[in-house]
């Protein structure tokens, strides 16, 4: 953990710098895209447990902190009723 606490403050000047959510973009295209190739390789039958837990993962999230994508926002709205949130 420590390391991690290290990579974060010798990253801390660059955060400030225009080009630095691009480069985290497309870092994480090239950890998204390498995640997709290793379910592809796995049976069907795994995968898309995998995915679909990740997904009900990323929802509760957003209902329960309310940082959902605008656009999704009268649709959280809907199912938040239902489910616990933060109170925020």
């Amino acid at each position: 953990m420590h390391y991690v606490e290290k990579l974060f403050q010798s990253l801390q000047p660059l955060y400030n710098q225009a080009w630095f959510p691009y480069a985290v973009g497309v870092l994480g295209l090239i950890f998204a895209f390498s995640v997709w190739q290793t379910l592809k390789s796995l049976p069907k039958l795994v995968m898309y447990p995998i995915i679909a837990a990740t997904a009900m993962i990323i929802f509760m999230n957003w209902v329960y902190y309310r940082n959902e994508p605008e656009i999704l926002t009268p649709m959280v709205n809907m199912i938040a009723q239902f489910l616990p949130n933060s109170g925020a």
